[in-house]
């Protein structure tokens, strides 16, 4: 992963608004930012299981309103 989708998962993890730039982040690293972002939900949750579907499903909100998808 390039370094703005490393800055943009990072700044993700910290509760940030998202201020890396991801121009050059092509689309099918969008994939992998969600997947990134998932696990951190989990891992701010205490690594316990249960809400899979609900880190999934707030990671890829959360990735698609920052590239406008």
């Amino acid at each position: 992963m390039n370094t703005d989708a490393q800055d943009l998962t990072r700044n993700a993890s910290a509760g940030m608004h998202y201020g890396a730039d991801t121009s050059g982040c092509p689309i099918k690293c969008i994939a992998e930012l969600v997947r990134k972002r998932a696990y951190e939900l989990f891992e701010a949750r205490g690594h316990r299981p249960g809400h899979e579907t609900d880190d999934w499903l707030q990671a890829e909100n959360e990735i698609k309103h920052h590239f406008n998808i």
